[in-house]
């Protein structure tokens, strides 16, 4: 079933383009100028000739001489009177023909060649162009993709780029074309399929489409079958709202809220602002929106492909696929969290900005507790319901103006919980210090219908001694222990924080004698220089530490930046094999997902052992 399933939803993408196609040309057909796409705007009716009888050859002398003949036929050119002799007889006028001409008043064959072609031409032509060319041409064509026969292209300079198509075998006029033709033609081409410019709607591609269609209809009539025996289409006369009852996977309460009777769990937290993964739409093919409900909630067969029967047993359900009627409870899963993890009421000391949208906190666990925990670990803060605003407070003027094109919104938020990876540089709270460093983007609103991000908003606007609760650390992303191996950090953003504990941590452990000397290579990525976070401390340390090399790179650049330019993952698509042996390096990876995502591949071309990749998905 999961694969019926990928198979509709392909199809559905197929079909739907298609259909837009079909609506969008039907429409150009509509409202288009009818005379302007015939291509006849400057096409006339050629002069007959005026016979005299007395003067025309019999036909049975030009049969005569003449080898097989299929038909013979009296035709006027040029305002003269020829035969038209049909050796080979296709069934229309644009298959394949075989002709001759001969003149009907002296018996002598005649020949379309370049200056009666221009004379035909200009026989149906009316405007004021002059010819500017006449070639003989053999198919296929552009514009009259359908003719078989040889033909004269007889070109006019005017407005249009008016093209004649002269028959070189009978010297019928074929056909008038110009610009506003070859225009529509794109359209028909689009609207009948003809991709392969056949000039004909029964072509491969309409049958290999109609074939796509069929399938789609009958995958989406077996998933609607499916659909109903578990029943999952139910009838509602009201649109009713109850309440759910939120957890997290410590069993912590988020609160109550209210949804819709009529909408999937999905949908329904996204209103709450609490998005769940999810890139199938909610058709529950990618298995990423997982929460758990009761153990009563039916089984979908979606649910059966992604869970395990002792997961299904436990609860383990796909938001997507079940609304609220079903459910009074239901608890996020966070596989991050572990049961070493404590929770902590943490109490804000410091707050400042280090980037025009980044923020260094710091905090200290209220009782002064002594937390431990290996470089690279975060922390998962519960975001308490609050009003909030786009704008953050106490913003320094020499950032203001990276904020001007951002719009001040008011808005309410509810509860949820956010992850934040600590920049302590030694693994730990220093002794003394007591402290539990953070930076911390601000998430932007794109625009009004969206709300910014609620996590960093909170947390970035709280006032030194207020206090927030949360829970770790959660030790997920940390150095190999015992290893000689030179490490290279790659990182963006504010996805610093990580990278820095983890760099920190281990040339504090080269300065208490370890005696393995390990090369560190740092390279960060940034917009501007203004958003390179602790510049001068790691230049610091490049020139103090002989085995730290310092790698800043700024997509956006001033003038005089004698560094990279560029995107991370470029640079070092560039230059990786320049800078050192790959193999048997560690590789730790943190920044927003494309980065890391192309860097990744980058490693696999380069036959990096996946076992020396690890990477923090913050985002």
């Amino acid at each position: 079933m999961l694969l019926l399933k990928k198979l509709h939803k392909w199809l559905s993408l197929l079909v739907g383009l298609q259909l837009l196609l079909w609506l969008g040309t039907g429409l150009y057909f509509n409202l288009m100028d009818h005379e302007k796409a015939s291509g006849n705007q400057y096409r006339q009716r050629p002069a007959e000739a005026q016979l005299d009888i007395n003067k025309l050859v019999e036909p049975k002398l030009i049969l005569s001489k003449a080898k097989q003949v299929v038909s013979i036929k009296q035709i006027s050119l040029l305002a003269q009177p020829y035969y038209l002799l049909t050796h080979t007889k296709g069934l229309y006028s644009h298959f394949k023909n075989e002709y001759s001409l001969v003149d009907a008043y002296t018996a002598e064959p005649a020949i379309i060649d370049e200056a009666m072609a221009r004379k035909l031409a200009q026989s149906s032509y009316k405007g004021q162009g002059r010819v500017i060319s006449a070639t003989e041409l053999s198919p296929p064509y552009e514009d009259i993709p359908r003719e078989q026969n040889e033909v004269w292209q007889v070109n006019y300079a005017d407005e249009v780029n008016t093209s004649v198509y002269v028959d070189a075998g009978s010297g019928r006029i074929v056909k008038h074309s110009n610009d506003d033709k070859r225009f529509v033609d794109i359209f028909f081409m689009l609207h009948f399929m003809d991709y392969g410019t056949e000039g004909s709607f029964n072509n491969a591609q309409i049958i290999v489409f109609a074939i796509f269609t069929l399938f789609f209809s009958l995958t989406g009539f077996i998933w609607t079958i499916e659909l109903a025996f578990n029943g999952q289409y139910k009838v509602t006369f009201s649109n009713n709202k109850r309440k759910l009852a939120l957890f997290d996977k410590e069993q912590k309460s988020l609160g109550e809220f209210d949804v819709t009777t009529k909408t999937n769990l999905l949908d329904g937290l996204v209103e709450h602002d609490i998005a769940l993964p999810s890139n199938c739409g909610g058709g529950g093919t990618c298995g990423q929106c997982r929460v758990r409900l009761d153990g009563k909630v039916k089984v979908t067969s979606a649910d059966h492909a992604h869970f395990t029967d002792e997961q299904l047993q436990q609860g383990f359900r796909l938001a997507c696929q079940h609304d609220a009627m079903e459910a009074e409870k239901l608890a996020l899963i966070d596989t991050l969290v572990t049961n070493k993890a404590k929770k902590y009421l943490l109490e804000l000391t410091h707050s400042e900005f280090v980037s025009p949208f980044i923020k260094e906190l710091r905090f200290k666990p209220v009782g002064d507790e002594n937390i431990k925990f290996k470089a690279g670990a975060h922390m998962r803060f519960h975001i308490p319901p609050a009003k909030g605003i786009s704008i953050p407070s106490r913003l320094p003027d020499a950032f203001k103006r990276y904020w001007h094109d951002i719009e001040c919104l008011e808005y309410e938020h509810q509860a949820c919980s956010r992850n934040y990876s600590l920049a302590n540089g030694n693994g730990q709270i220093e002794d003394g210090a007591n402290e539990l460093v953070f930076t911390v983007k601000i998430q932007n609103a794109p625009n009004k219908t969206v709300l910014p991000g609620v996590g960093s908003s909170y947390i970035c606007n709280l006032e030194v001694g207020e206090t927030i609760e949360a829970v770790g650390p959660i030790e997920s992303f940390f150095a190999k222990e015992l290893s000689n191996k030179p490490m290279m950090f790659i990182g963006a953003g504010s996805g610093m924080a990580p990278l820095k504990s983890l760099i920190e941590e281990q040339l504090n452990l080269l300065h208490k004698g370890r005696k393995v000397n390990r090369d560190i290579y740092f390279f960060y990525g940034a917009r501007t220089e203004e958003d390179l976070l602790y510049k001068e401390d790691f230049f610091n340390l490049s020139r103090k530490k002989a085995n730290f090399h310092y790698y800043p790179i700024l997509s956006k650049p001033p003038e005089g930046w004698s560094g990279a330019k560029g995107y991370i993952q470029d640079i070092l698509a560039s230059n990786i094999d320049n800078i050192c042996q790959l193999k048997g390096i560690e590789f730790y990876l943190c920044g927003p997902a494309q980065m890391m995502s192309e860097t990744i591949n980058l490693l696999k071309t380069k036959n990096v052992d996946a076992s020396n990749i690890a990477f923090d998905e913050f985002n």
